[in-house]
């Protein structure tokens, strides 16, 4: 198991973390009422901006009544404390496990109110759907509420049935 490490700010940051954890767990909440469990190598709090910033980490996402729905991780990333939308880069994997869905990318932006996962226009982005739909592009769009996915510009698809 993780043993945290609190650390205040350092003298040589400009913009020094209020709380900094290393090699930690911590529960965020979410707009839809079920926790957001993230475990990092570090987690910098920054009250005045209200936000998080999170480096190497993993997350599981659970449902009200505690089920969990979504799981991925990143090298690096940033949560919102007040809305709970995150960026994450670096080498971004996302599984969101009721709908079988994957998502590749280096740079995804989360809104959590919406349920919509976002590439930027120029982001080559990979999804596979059950297992056997694989399709790359750029500018990708996956609303977890409707359940449609959109690219900006489709590289390549691959249909195994």
């Amino acid at each position: 198991a993780l043993e945290p490490t609190i650390q205040g700010p350092s003298e040589e940051s400009k913009r020094a973390a209020d709380l900094t954890l290393y090699n930690a767990t911590y529960t965020f909440g979410t707009t839809n009422g079920g926790p957001l469990t993230v475990t990092a190598l570090r987690l910098a709090f920054r009250d005045e901006e209200e936000i998080a910033e999170i480096t190497d980490f993993t997350f599981i996402a659970y449902d009200e009544e505690g089920t969990a729905y979504l799981e991925g991780s990143a090298d690096e990333g940033t949560i919102d404390s007040r809305s709970y939308n995150a960026t994450l880069k670096g080498n971004v994997e996302i599984y969101h496990l009721d709908e079988d869905i994957r998502v590749f990318s280096e740079e995804l932006s989360w809104d959590d109110e919406e349920q919509i996962l976002t590439s930027p226009a120029s982001e080559r982005s990979t999804i596979i759907v059950d297992g056997d739909i694989t399709l790359t592009g750029e500018g990708v769009t996956v609303d977890f509420v409707t359940r449609d996915v959109t690219f900006d510009r489709i590289v390549e698809g691959v249909v195994q049935r």
